[in-house]
């Protein structure tokens, strides 16, 4: 998105609706996929219901699985205090794709009758995915990039109310089977899962900017998969344990603090 586009924005609104922001706290972001659908969230910090002035958020995912996602719908009430599309074409860099999203706001959310209360999720939009793949929502090297300038971003009253990536892995199918101990955790960590049907079994751990630090196949696993791993010598922050097993592959998200 266009920076001086979204400054002049927000200096507009500053100016008039400072005051509707100067209680609201951050807010923050999550998504989820549900039947073919990713679902984006925002969860405030504070009951709000001045002007959500401004929004942006990436979604990231593998090229090579062939999946790719439609135009964002919205909710009339959602769309009424903040209309939401895609910024520009999907995108691709190093075997991965992006779509950035934006959104402004210009009237106050109490004007149709709505209001956030604090620690609650609103459905902000619903974007319809063709194929099967794993999307996240994402702050890296790319979206951090200048020329990209597509890290998340909150805006209320025309004020910075950026929080967190509360939920950024949304994958095609969750499995409770797979326990990844302590979780938090100071590198070092035990991941085991059960694999009930005889076959071959991928183990990846992936990094915040999409890169594998650890690859390993089991060949004709069938029964209790356990191994101690240790990324101590990376960096902190969040990873990725990525399975692929009996022609499916689920997603489980590492703190590494």
């Amino acid at each position: 998105m266009n920076r001086t586009l979204r400054t002049t924005a927000f200096t507009f609104l500053l100016a008039g609706t400072a005051g509707l922001a100067s209680a609201q706290n951050a807010v923050d972001i999550g998504l989820y996929q549900n039947n073919g659908v990713l679902e984006v969230k925002v969860r405030p910090e504070a009951d709000f219901s001045g002007i959500f002035s401004s929004l942006v958020f990436t979604v990231r995912w593998d090229a090579n699985s062939g999946a790719t996602l439609g135009e964002s719908v919205q909710d009339e009430a959602v769309a009424s205090y903040i209309g939401v599309q895609r910024s520009g074409d999907i995108r691709e860099e190093g075997g991965l794709r992006y779509a950035v999203y934006a959104g402004f706001g210009m009237n106050p959310m109490a004007s149709s009758g709505n209001s956030w209360q604090a620690g609650r999720e609103y459905t902000i939009a619903r974007i319809p995915v063709t194929g099967q793949g794993e999307f996240e929502l994402v702050n890296d090297a790319y979206t951090s990039d200048r020329k990209n300038n597509a890290n998340f971003y909150a805006a209320c009253g025309g004020t910075d109310r950026t929080g967190i990536i509360y939920k950024g892995l949304a994958p095609a199918a969750e499995d409770g089977s797979v326990l990844i101990q302590p979780n938090p955790n100071n590198g070092r960590f035990t991941l085991s899962f059960a694999n009930g049907e005889k076959g071959d079994v991928t183990v990846e751990i992936i990094n915040s900017i999409g890169q594998a630090v650890y690859n390993e196949t089991v060949r004709d696993l069938e029964g209790t998969y356990r191994k101690e791993m240790d990324l101590s010598t990376m960096g902190a922050g969040a990873y990725y344990v990525k399975l692929k097993r009996n022609g499916n592959t689920t997603s489980h998200k590492v703190i590494y603090r």
